[in-house]
C-alpha cells in the first residue's frame, strides 16, 4: 500500500472509503480549512430527493486550519441532522441494528470538526468491522499521492447498485454518505469498498 494524504470528510461517500481502504492513511489536519466542502458536510437521501447535511462552524473571520474548526451549536443543527437521518433511513433494514451508535454523534457536543469527523469514522470503521491505521499530519507538506482536492465521485457504474429506501420513487444514488449503504446493506457494505 502507498501512502496519500486524504482531507477528513463527514461520513464520506463509498469512493472516499474505497481510497481509504487502499492506502496508508494520513490525514490532513494542518490544511487551511475550505468552506462548502465534504469536511463539514453529508449527502443523503431523502423522501424528496438527496439532502445536504452540513455541520456549522464557528465563524472567526480568520483563514483556520482544520485542527482548529470549532462546531457551532448557535442552532441546533444535531436536532436537525438526527431528523433528517431518522425521516431517510428509519425504514431501511439496518437503522434499528446501529441507530445507537450514531445517536451520540448528534446529541453529545464535540468540541472541534476535526474530532467530531475522526469519531464518527472511528464508529463506522468498527460496524463494518474494518482495520484502518491512520496517522495525522503535523505540517502542511506535498504528498505524491494526495487526496485533498479529490472529489471522490462515482458513476452510477462504478458501483454494485444496492436497494435504497425511496427506490420506488427516485433513482439509485450513487455518491451518498456511506451511512445510506449501512443502513439499507448492514455489514455487507464492505462489498461496495473492493
Amino acid at each position: 500500500m502507498s501512502k496519500a494524504i486524504f482531507p477528513v470528510f463527514y461520513a464520506g461517500n463509498i469512493a472516499y472509503y474505497r481510497g481509504l481502504m487502499q492506502s496508508e492513511v494520513c490525514f490532513e489536519i494542518c490544511e487551511n480549512f475550505p468552506k462548502q466542502t465534504f469536511r463539514s458536510r453529508m449527502l443523503i437521501t431523502g423522501p424528496n430527493g438527496s439532502q445536504l447535511l452540513a455541520i456549522p462552524t464557528v465563524k472567526t473571520g480568520l483563514r483556520r486550519t482544520m485542527k482548529d474548526v470549532k462546531i457551532s451549536y448557535a442552532e441546533d443543527w444535531q436536532k436537525d441532522h438526527w431528523k433528517s437521518l431518522e425521516a431517510s433511513y428509519r425504514r431501511s433494514p439496518y437503522f434499528e441494528y446501529y441507530e445507537h451508535l450514531f445517536f451520540p454523534f448528534y446529541k453529545e457536543k464535540k468540541e472541534t470538526l476535526l474530532e467530531f469527523n475522526l469519531e464518527l469514522l472511528d464508529t463506522i470503521l468498527k460496524i463494518l468491522s474494518l482495520e484502518l491505521p491512520y496517522s495525522q499530519s503535523e505540517k502542511y507538506s506535498d504528498y505524491e499521492n494526495d487526496f485533498r482536492g479529490h472529489s471522490f465521485e462515482l458513476k452510477t457504474e462504478e458501483i454494485k447498485q444496492y436497494t435504497q429506501v425511496f427506490n420506488d420513487r427516485q433513482e439509485f444514488a450513487p455518491n451518498l454518505s456511506i451511512l445510506d449503504a449501512i443502513f439499507n446493506l448492514g455489514p455487507q457494505t464492505t462489498m461496495l469498498l473492493k
